[in-house]
């Protein structure tokens, strides 16, 4: 097995058992697998290929659950409760979502292109996978498929490189951050 994928497994695994031992609600949010389909269909949408590490995760969970509103407007509407259990408020993207935020994010950029062609200060980049966002879109986390890092953009801001080495080490934090500080309440995660 790969390394890549076993390391983005085990860290997964980390974050479900933490979210089905003290936050069931948080937990029954989840998806599902994405089907192999709906990746390699979403990599020919967006002309990128996915890393193995998203290929992994994507195949073990397909982002969370959304309210019913988000199937008619989904960059407006939010997650299904428990869904948005990140730090910051921010969801986990499905494979579907994922195009939906790049095709937008990638139409920003097109609509006012960056003058300055420093990857810190574009809106968007074509190698950029998004794979968790805040409810407007506007702030998220994303795969850089050059490196393989997880960046972060934010409206207003400068893009961040390097938040972590890789999706695992997103994962991993995240486990280690819901041990050290999250807690519960009826269920329900809370920072």
């Amino acid at each position: 097995m790969n390394p890549e994928a076993e390391n983005v497994r085990r860290a997964w695994a980390r974050v479900t058992r933490w979210l089905d031992q003290h936050a069931p609600h948080n937990a029954a949010a989840l998806r599902g697998p994405a089907h192999p389909k709906e990746i390699s269909d979403a990599e020919s949408a967006l002309g990128v290929r996915f890393p193995q590490e998203l290929w992994t995760w994507l195949l073990t969970n397909d982002g969370v659950q959304m309210a019913d509103a988000a199937r008619t407007a989904p960059d407006t509407a939010g997650t299904a409760p428990g869904g948005a259990f990140l730090p910051s408020g921010r969801h986990l993207l499905s494979v579907e979502q994922i195009v939906q935020v790049a095709r937008t994010r990638a139409g920003h950029e097109a609509m006012a292109p960056s003058p300055d062609p420093d990857p810190l200060c574009l809106t968007w980049h074509p190698d950029w996978i998004p794979f968790a966002v805040e409810t407007d879109w506007l702030y998220g986390d994303f795969i850089d498929t050059a490196t393989g890092r997880v960046g972060s953009w934010s409206d207003g801001d400068l893009n961040r490189f390097g938040v972590h080495d890789s999706l695992a080490g997103y994962f991993h934090a995240l486990a280690d951050d819901l041990r050290a500080h999250g807690r519960t309440e009826d269920g329900r995660l809370t920072w």
